[in-house]
């Protein structure tokens, strides 16, 4: 019997190109925002990156559609990223569609491949033994919640919000019906240089040094690209006040692409009486999930499971949050490096990658991935 052919990586066609958010949503789990047409251009647009859209062929099997940025490095050349992926079936066909990309990128001068598979942690020793080392993640959620958004009735008619709802933790149900007693109102808003600037407000006041924020700019070509393709939505939730203006209290940013959404950007003022705002704001994003036609919303970003109730990990308070729409985290096998040139990878880690990162926030004030 003679052996199937082994997957092979090619350059995407000008028509598979036209056409790459559904190669994307084709691809095995449903495909991935961060590989969308959307987000592969804006990091090219703002000079970070080079894109590239990848076909990969099986065979008999349907080809796996990967998209690519490539950021080059002085006297090393370049790595390529492949931002939540590559897709497959299961860790093998991960590896085997990571394989071919490798071969493409080696081909083009690439000394480095980084992948971030949606495979679980029980696929960590299959990447281990492939020769891939663990590394730094790019895209925020490697372990996270997904919310099934999926009716059977018409998606975002009144009886599909009913179930909607009635599919949530008792937590989120009580907090976003108290919400709404408070008089919090949420909404979709479109993404005006207005509205950019004033979620960059409660962005910034979230962070307040905990984490390290974008320019407001980069925000502001984000969300309005998103918007503009149809692929992003942001939300506002107002606080209705006696005699005067509502008053801003969270925000959010949400992506689509098929039949996923995810979780972006969300911040809220940290009065307590906007208690149960959060709630409110993410009952908006996952009715507008589920209108859309999505079958999973991923709130992007929690603790590990096995640290879901450490008080200690950072993402703690907004684990608990999140869990209250769903208790279940998903954790995903981890962000991995394939060295396609040895020497230039050991040149790389050993140096290049920490001078690259704090040249960035010296000179830029910006992070490097």
């Amino acid at each position: 019997m003679t052996a199937p052919a082994l997957p092979v990586a090619r350059l995407a066609t000008a028509d598979e190109r036209a056409r790459w958010d559904a190669l994307v949503a084709a691809n095995p789990g449903g495909g991935e925002v961060w590989m969308g047409d959307a987000y592969l251009g804006l990091k090219h647009r703002e000079g970070r990156y080079r894109d590239e859209r990848v076909i990969v062929e099986r065979g008999d099997r349907p080809s796996i559609a990967v998209g690519v940025l490539a950021k080059r490095v002085p006297l090393l050349g370049e790595w390529w990223h492949l931002p939540a992926g590559p897709a497959g079936e299961d860790a093998s066909a991960v590896l085997e569609t990571a394989a071919a990309v490798a071969d493409l990128a080696r081909a083009r001068g690439a000394f480095l491949l980084k992948i971030e598979p949606r495979t679980g942690l029980d696929s960590r020793g299959a990447f281990a033994a492939a020769g891939y080392r663990d590394t730094v993640r790019i895209i925020p959620n490697p372990s996270t919640i997904v919310v099934d958004v999926a009716t059977e009735a018409a998606a975002g008619s009144a009886e599909a919000v009913q179930e909607l709802l009635a599919k949530l933790g008792k937590k989120a149900r009580n907090a976003i019906t108290r919400a709404g007693r408070d008089g919090i109102v949420a909404t979709e808003v479109p993404a005006t240089d207005e509205n950019c600037a004033a979620l960059y407000r409660l962005l910034q006041e979230t962070a307040e040094g905990r984490f390290v924020l974008r320019s407001e700019r980069y925000y502001r070509e984000f969300w309005q690209g998103f918007e503009r393709s149809g692929d992003g939505q942001m939300f506002f939730a107002h606080r209705e006040v006696d005699g005067g203006e509502p008053q801003l209290v969270a925000g959010a940013y949400a992506m689509g692409l098929g039949a996923k959404t995810t979780y972006k950007d969300g911040a809220s003022v940290r009065a307590k009486a906007a208690y149960g705002a959060s709630h409110a704001l993410q009952w908006a994003v996952l009715r507008w999930a589920n209108a859309r036609g999505a079958v999973l919303h991923d709130l992007c970003g929690a603790p590990p499971a096995d640290r879901a109730d450490d008080k200690t990990h950072p993402l703690h308070g907004v684990g608990q949050f999140k869990r209250s729409f769903q208790p279940e985290i998903t954790d995903y096998a981890g962000a991995f490096d394939l060295p396609l040139r040895p020497r230039a990878y050991a040149v790389w880690t050993r140096l290049g990658d920490r001078i690259a990162r704090r040249a960035s926030l010296a000179l830029k004030k910006d992070p490097y991935y």
